[in-house]
């Protein structure tokens, strides 16, 4: 499930979906390029926190250019490399 939502008016777009705790992958131009947990997100859906099994704690913001998915249960953590 892709949880960026793109608005015709070309406005920066919300994670509103993505909770605290979700297994996520962030990509950009169709690459992975961190995967990690969501550690804490603002309000609005617009800034998460992501945490990475290393322990790296990263903050994305919609206008950075990711595309947000949760990543699959079942989970093959290096899919798409």
């Amino acid at each position: 499930m892709t949880l960026q939502n793109k608005r015709p008016s070309g406005s920066p777009t919300h994670w509103d979906d993505v909770e605290v705790g979700d297994a996520v992958h962030l990509r950009r131009g169709g690459r992975l390029e961190h995967a990690g947990h969501v550690d804490n997100r603002t309000a609005d859906g617009a800034v998460v926190w992501v945490v990475s099994e290393g322990g790296h704690r990263q903050l994305f913001h919609v206008a950075d250019g990711f595309e947000l998915s949760v990543a699959d249960p079942e989970g093959d953590r290096h899919a798409d490399n």
